[in-house]
């Protein structure tokens, strides 16, 4: 069984989801959470993924993108909370530029999102944008969110992403564009096997990537189905 917890929709002109299928059938892969960081304004684009997911309810799960910066967050966040198949959010300061210990209405935004519970999932790595420890006072402010740091701090941040999620309960990470092997291995050592998730980052990266990279690892068939699968589970019916 496969879960990914992070998957992107690209838009051209309209949305390929039929590439994100073809991509889950190659792979065997069970469920997607997708979302989409191009296209549409933010409000039509989180629309959009509701009812992509409307189409493939058995196959996807959908994540509304919020950009703080923008004078419609607050209003985009509450609407996307109303959207049926929207089961969790994400934020990329680097693709919409801004610190995230900085930005004042991300405060006002994980309030809402708070109140529902809902898993967020947050760009870390490549840019000083990604600075794992810029989400750490938001991880400790709101425990009722379950934070997903993406990618695992890519290669740059890798080693301290690995120290912020350890040393949090309501901090989880996943494996989508982390292939440094030493950070994968500290990640196993520190982190609960139970926080780590599997993404990829498709069409970004290939998912092939990191369905092997787990393979690089010394780690039990046990560990590795609840990276694949369980673990995403458990936090998607929590």
């Amino acid at each position: 069984m496969l879960i990914d917890i992070h998957t992107h929709v690209e838009y051209k002109e309209e949305y390929d989801i039929e590439n994100v299928m073809d991509d889950m059938i190659k792979h065997g892969l069970d469920k997607r959470v997708i979302s989409s960081i191009n296209g549409t304004p933010i409000h039509e684009n989180n629309v959009a993924i509701d009812e992509l997911v409307s189409r493939y309810p058995d196959k996807l799960i959908g994540c509304a993108v919020i950009n703080p910066k923008i004078t419609s967050a607050i209003e985009d966040t509450e609407k996307a909370l109303k959207l049926k198949n929207i089961k969790m959010f994400e934020f990329n300061p680097y693709e919409h530029g801004y610190f995230p210990d900085l930005e004042e209405n991300l405060d006002i935004i994980l309030d809402k999102i708070n109140s529902k519970g809902l898993p967020v999932k947050v760009f870390t790595g490549i840019s000083s944008y990604g600075i794992p420890q810029q989400w750490e006072k938001y991880v400790e402010k709101y425990k009722n969110i379950k934070f997903i740091f993406l990618h695992m701090g890519c290669f740059d941040y890798g080693y301290s992403c690995v120290d912020v999620v350890a040393r949090h309960e309501n901090a989880y990470t996943e494996i989508s564009n982390q292939y440094e092997l030493q950070i994968l291995r500290k990640a196993i050592e520190h982190i609960d096997n139970e926080k780590i998730l599997f993404g990829t980052t498709f069409p970004e990266r290939l998912t092939s990537s990191s369905l092997r990279v787990l393979d690089t690892l010394n780690i039990t068939e046990e560990e590795k189905n609840n990276i694949y699968y369980k673990n995403a589970k458990e936090l998607l019916e929590e």
